[in-house]
Formats: C-alpha cells, structure tokens, sequence
C-alpha cells in the first residue's frame, strides 16, 4: 500500500505517516513517499522546450522503485494499490488517468479528493510562473531561459515569492502538459476511460470537507448574511464561468433551512460549511465514483475484451474522535479518518496523531484498517474476513460486520462509517445543486 500525503501541493511530506500499525494489523507493506512541491514540484511548461509536472513524475518513479524492489521487502509488485488524502488523493486520481503510470499500480483508494476538484488542477499556472519571474528578474521569453535563471538564484529568494491563489483553487499544482496528463481529466473520464477503469476504486468523504476554510471565531458565534454572500459569490465566481447569479440563488436557497422564522448565525455558518464542503469536495466525489460506475463504454467494448469490469466503493466517514483536536459542533471534518486509517487508537502514541482514544475507538480503527486493507490485497473491503486474515477484537466493543455494497450509478450504495460500527446505506444525500451545475464549471478546460 503505498500513501500518497495530501494537505497542499506547496507543503506537508510522507514522513509523518507512520504505517507501523498498519502493516502489522493488516499483514501488508506499508510505503509513503515524498514528492517535490511548489515551485518546485509543480512550475509549469510555459512551452514545449521544457517539462512540468515534476512532482507526479516523482510519484511515477517512486512506483517504479517499488516495482523493482518491493520483493526484496515481502511485498508482491503485482499487487500494489495507491491510497492518498486530499491533494494527495488527487495525485491518485491523476495517476490512473496518466499512461507514464500504466502498469505500476493495480488498485486505487481516494480519500476525500479526486482529480475533478477544483483544486486539483492549477489552471493558471503560467500566470503565477509570470509573477514568479518579475519578482526574480527572470525572463519568460521561454521554459529553458526561465528555469536556468531560476537556477541561479538562490532557494530562499525563490521560497520567499508570495503566490496566492483565489480561494479553493489552486497556484503551483499538476498541470495538463500533454505528456504525464494528456489531456483534462474530466474529458479523460468521458472519453478515454480505458486508464481510469483498470482499477478498482474506493473513495470517500467526510462529513465536514471544509472545516478549515473558516476561522475558530466563526465556528462558535456563526456568520451574517452578508458574510455568507461573500463567501458563497466568491465560490461561485472561482468555480463557475455562466449563469454566476442564478448559481449562487440556487445554492443559498439549497443550503439555509427556511423552515425557521429566523436564520441563527450558527445555522447561517453551518449551511455554508455544507454548501462549501459539497462545491468542492463532496459532489465532485460522487461525480467521480460516477464515472468510474457508469462508464460510456457499449457492452461490446473491446476493454471488456482484456479487462473485468471493476469495482466501485464508497464511503462516508462520519466519527469524530471524543477527545480529538477539534470541536465537535459540525462533526468529522477532512483529515480525521486518517488516525484510524493509519491506526492510531491501537497504540499509545503514533506519529502526529491524537493518543486518547476510547475503547470503541480502538474497535473503529480495527474495523477501518481491515476494510482498508482488504481492498488493497484483493480489490474488495468485503473479502479479508472471508478468508480468515483478519479478527476484530470483540471485547473491546461492539461490532457487527456489514457487507460493503458496490456503489452503482442507479442505486449510489456506500457504508456510513461512524462510532464502532458501519452502515450500508443509499443513496447518497448530497445537494443535486453543484451537480446540475457542472456544465458550467471551469474544470472543464477543453
């Protein structure tokens, strides 16, 4: 299993992710990497005499180092699946539509990110790469001029450039360059589906997305309407190209519960939590395990000549650690399905994680870990209890094995994650309003 961190594609490393548990519980070999980030990683071609995208292909040479050694380690090169959270979910994402990764990997595990968020793909690259260039007196005239004057100047001097970008886009990322990514990737997943649908996929999201695009201050005392406006027309005008007006209507009409004579502050900052969280994370996932459910492929494709049909799992982690980190007014918010991932309750202290956790907790994990790794081995959560691999510890708490339906575009299954147990449920509750949008979203640079 190899984990591909997320956070930023300008900070964060591998390092901290520590698959001890991980490997030990689930009796497989745990690998994170590292990969160049910002400017670094990420500065775009700005033409033809240069390459970008240097942070994937560092992912994509790191899946080469794993086909030729992971042998030595115990570990079975036929048999690798990529997972990763956030932007490194993304990269996931990116890498099963990229032909440089074709054969390196086999199985694919999204958390809480895809290639289809608006992050994920920085869109005006080349415009920061100006702003870079005038601050250091580097000439664009072209990609080669560019880089050897970047090279001559010092690391801190070019750490030190500020580039901002728009709220819930992103500056210096992966970029459509015609050779690591072909083309964008929603037209990838319309189109050419014979990458994306060699692999099985599990993905999944958590019930707050959006929890640090707001302030502590906002969190307990709410926000006004006017402040939600803002917020939502900001949303709007990043993420869309038409019908601007008639989107944000729509979304602040979805999204506040008019039942109520009178909208609290708090419930003001709770439907805008939601309505952000849905924008950018939330809806694009479901439109994802979409596409790789429901390809537009004929039943007579020569794909299905080489190729089974794959497999679709989704999920919605909805616990939030009793004495985590952060408060428990929305619930799960983005990041915290990491611990039990990763294990973290099974031990008295891992990595960076919380280490107070509940007995029910400690069965969570276990519960996560073995679904986690039974898709790894075989491409199914379903499968590592059936072939006696692994046990959860019953007197810890409760626990009741649910069977993990395939996610389907007709009845949109998942299993609800929370406290100590699991839920098939479906279909998925998200707002149709950003769906019924997507034709006028600027992912779509074709």
């Amino acid at each position: 299993m190899v984990y591909i961190h997320g956070e930023s594609y300008e900070w964060n490393a591998g390092n901290p992710y520590d698959g001890r548990v991980l490997s030990s519980y689930g009796n497989v070999i745990v690998v994170t990497i590292n990969y160049r980030l910002g400017v670094l990683g990420f500065l775009p071609a700005v033409d033809r005499s240069a390459r970008g995208n240097y942070g994937l292909m560092d992912q994509v040479a790191a899946l080469h180092w794993i086909q030729d050694n992971i042998a030595e380690f115990g570990g079975d090169p036929r048999n690798v699946t990529v997972f990763g959270q956030g932007h490194g979910a993304a990269c996931v994402n990116l890498l099963m539509l990229s032909p440089m990764a074709k054969g390196l990997f086999h199985r694919a595990i999204m958390q809480s990110g895809s290639a289809l968020c608006p992050w994920a793909i920085a869109k005006d690259a080349v415009s920061h790469t100006q702003n870079l260039a005038q601050k250091l007196n580097c000439s664009m005239q072209d990609s080669m001029m560019l880089i050897e004057c970047l090279r001559k100047r010092r690391l801190e001097d070019i750490m030190s450039v500020d580039t901002v970008a728009p709220d819930h886009l992103t500056a210096f990322g992966p970029t459509v360059d015609g050779i690591v990514l072909s083309h964008d990737p929603i037209y990838l997943m319309e189109t050419k589906p014979d990458l994306f649908l060699r692999y099985n996929l599990m993905l999944g999201i958590t019930k707050v997305e959006s929890y640090f695009a707001f302030s502590a201050i906002e969190e307990v005392v709410g926000i006004d309407s006017h402040r939600r406006d803002r917020i939502l027309r900001t949303l709007v005008r990043n993420l869309y190209t038409h019908h601007l007006q008639q989107i944000f209507l729509t979304v602040v009409n979805e999204y506040m519960d008019w039942s109520v004579p009178h909208l609290h502050s708090t419930d003001i900052f709770r439907g805008t939590v939601e309505a952000i969280s849905d924008a950018t994370v939330a809806s694009i996932l479901i439109k994802t395990a979409m596409y790789h459910s429901n390809p537009n492929l004929p039943a007579n494709s020569p794909f299905y000549m080489f190729f089974m049909p794959t497999k679709t799992f989704f999920y919605v982690f909805n616990h939030q650690t009793e004495e985590g980190d952060y408060s428990t007014r929305l619930g799960c918010i983005l990041g915290e399905d990491l611990a039990y991932v990763f294990g973290a309750p099974l031990v008295a202290s891992l990595a960076h994680f919380t280490s107070n956790f509940t007995s029910d907790e400690v069965t969570l994990a276990e519960m996560t870990m073995m679904y986690w790794t039974s898709f790894a081995k075989f491409g199914d959560p379903n499968l590592g209890t059936q072939h006696g691999e692994m046990q959860i510890d019953h007197t810890r708490g409760l626990y009741e094995r649910i069977v993990w339906p395939e996610f389907t575009a007709n009845h949109q299954k998942y299993l609800s994650i929370c406290n100590n147990q699991a839920q098939s449920k479906g279909p998925l509750q998200c707002s149709q309003a950003f769906l019924l949008a997507e034709p006028y979203s600027k992912t779509r640079c074709y």
